[in-house]
């Protein structure tokens, strides 16, 4: 038996499991009844060929997994983890932005009250957008993404704020992406963040930016700016891939025809191929890795195509910095995840080494354990966010009482009585 064969074989055995069982599902809703039939042949000839074409061409690293080797040589090195946690409180009226990033700072082999530690590296609320107690001054009404662009500011602000102090991390990862797309949060409409906030994100009280300056997109670059040039080791590590575009496996093959070591007609038959069945980079990297195993990183620019930029922000977005991109697949029993650091990052292997090894330190568990852990300390509780609406709505039916306007009481009453988006007058699915 050949050795494509053995990849082929081991490839088919295992399309059965993971997300290939849920895209074969998928397929059965719409698709024909010949597409369905010929889906694991075609699905394992795809695998296969990526996997021989990563092979050859060294885009495939692996890792051994040797905890009572690896660990040891942590000892005493501090390794930091970070998440936000966003109070989601949807009211028309004030629409207060709570938001908190938590730190978890861990020093393997130390036995010491120092070996573990906890602290809220940044918290806002209520001022985000506007210095005058109000979300925001705009007619803007899509209060997720203005909840999106604080999250991400926030998390941004509060790695820099570690990075900069010396002896508090070696190594930091967030709990996402590392650089996000900038440009669906460059309306022209989208509010600015208020000179408070501003000045808390950049940790400077003397920082004094005009409406331009605290748009999210100038920012958000500055910060990752600041972030890089801290020297600190920073990676996003991404637990949940959404989309269908094959992003890293499609910059992957292009690597590869840039060297004219890939025919772009074979480069295109492949994605095309993968495209046919919906796979994203986890579907199909889940049966193209194995265990300890990687992609070579490649930079991937996440920011989209250039026609998509708002005009005003397109020379600051052509700044944002690529995320060199990995996919890290822990065990065998698990999907892969993705990676992002900076293009510069020194010691990149090491920290790969360390983000599978905080992989597994749970069994059946495939996701760096730092990172569950200060999640769940970040994380605001909902019945604090259930208390503080409640609040605000008692405040706003007893103005409209004082107020004597019928159509203000009318209003305050369906904000009373509206069950999670009512008061949009949006259907139920």
């Amino acid at each position: 038996m050949t050795a494509t064969e053995n990849i082929r074989r081991r490839i088919e055995t295992r399309i059965s499991q993971g997300a290939f069982l849920a895209s074969l599902l998928g397929m059965a809703k719409g698709d024909s009844t010949d597409v369905q039939e010929k889906f694991v042949i075609q699905l394992s000839r795809i695998a296969a060929q990526v996997r021989g074409i990563f092979e050859n061409n060294d885009l495939i690293r692996r890792l051994p997994y040797d905890p009572k080797i690896f660990w040891p040589k942590q000892r005493g090195r501090a390794i930091a983890f970070i998440d936000a946690g966003v109070a989601s409180i949807d009211l028309p009226s004030t629409a207060p932005v709570g938001i908190r990033v938590g730190s978890y700072v861990v020093r393997p082999g130390d036995e010491s009250k120092e070996r573990e530690s906890f602290n809220i590296e940044l918290s806002l609320v209520d001022d985000l957008y506007s210095t005058r107690g109000h979300l925001f001054d705009d007619d803007f009404h899509d209060l997720a993404k203005l909840r999106d662009t604080a999250r991400m500011t926030s998390e941004t602000a509060a790695a820099y704020r570690l990075a900069k102090v010396q002896g508090s991390a070696d190594i930091i990862m967030l709990h996402g992406p590392l650089v996000n797309p900038v440009a669906p949060y460059g309306l022209d409409e989208f509010p600015a963040f208020g000179l408070d906030a501003c000045r808390t994100f950049h940790d400077e009280p003397q920082w004094d930016g005009d409406d331009t300056d605290r748009q999210f997109v100038p920012i958000y670059l500055g910060l990752l700016e600041r972030l890089r040039n801290s020297g600190k080791p920073v990676f996003g590590v991404v637990e949940r891939s959404v989309g269908r575009d094959p992003v890293v496996t499609r910059r992957l093959l292009a690597h590869l025809c840039e060297k004219k070591w890939l025919k772009e007609s074979d480069r295109d038959n492949i994605l095309n191929g993968i495209q046919a069945y919906g796979l994203n980079d986890t579907a199909l990297l889940d049966v193209v890795l194995g265990e300890g195993e990687y992609t070579s990183p490649i930079p991937v620019n996440r920011q989209g195509p250039v026609n998509k930029w708002p005009e005003q922000w397109k020379e600051l977005i052509r700044k944002y910095p690529a995320s060199l991109t990995t996919y890290l697949k822990p065990s065998e029993a698990v999907l892969p995840f993705r990676i992002e650091t900076f293009e510069d990052t020194p010691n990149l292997d090491d920290a790969i080494d360390l983000i599978l090894h905080t992989s597994r330190l749970l069994p059946s568990y495939g996701f760096p354990v730092g990172l569950d852990i200060v999640d769940k300390f970040a994380k605001v509780p909902s019945w604090m966010s259930r208390g503080v609406k409640g609040q605000h709505q008692a405040v706003l039916i007893r103005k409209a009482l004082e107020s004597g306007d019928p159509r203000a009481i009318t209003f305050a009453k369906r904000v009373l009585a509206a069950k999670g988006r009512d008061w949009l007058f949006r259907p139920e699915a």
